[in-house]
């Protein structure tokens, strides 16, 4: 399946390549990436973060996102639920977002044409996975994330998600007294 010339609508053992490399936008690394390394400060200009209020600045990115992939002409996008909403101060302030951030991409991919490939729950970023979600010792922290993770599904099925992506980020353990050995 390697190619040297992409052509959407070549057949190659009976599906198109368009059928088997489904290109998607990344969101987090194209919308949300500032560009940084572990040296240096971000370095990307991205407008659309611009501005005050947290959901308003959820709401210009996802639009500036589907007008990148329309440019692009790619047809599929992808996302963490944080990083096209942002973290509430409550699971269900964040439940809330990512609903209202959904309804939006909803219509700007029935607007534009263009599909989800997957979703996921972003389990990483924030300090209380710092000992992992899934395999976090507090209990607290396991049934939040599960939660984070029902809510991530919904929105992935809500949207039409061609599948769902089950990645903790910092699974297993960072000591030993996290795992009976």
């Amino acid at each position: 399946l390697s190619f040297k010339h992409y052509n959407p609508k070549q057949k190659v053992l009976g599906k198109t390549m368009a059928e088997h490399l489904r290109f998607a936008v990344c969101y987090w690394h194209s919308m949300k990436g500032g560009g940084a390394d572990p040296f240096g400060v971000p370095t990307r200009v991205m407008p659309w973060n611009d501005g005050g209020d947290e959901m308003e600045v959820a709401e210009n990115t996802m639009r500036a996102n589907f007008e990148f992939i329309e440019k692009l002409g790619v047809g599929f996008w992808c996302f963490h639920d944080r990083d096209i909403s942002p973290e509430g101060k409550s699971l269900s302030e964040s439940n809330a977002r990512l609903d209202r951030i959904v309804k939006l991409a909803k219509k700007l991919q029935s607007d534009k044409g263009i599909k989800l490939l997957w979703g996921t729950a972003n389990l990483f970023s924030h300090p209380r996975y710092m000992s992992g979600a899934g395999t976090n010792p507090d209990p607290h922290v396991y049934a939040y994330a599960a939660a984070q993770i029902k809510e991530a599904m919904e929105a992935t099925k809500e949207l039409k998600g061609e599948g769902y992506v089950f990645r903790g980020g910092r699974e297993g353990y960072d000591k030993l007294l996290n795992t009976d050995m």
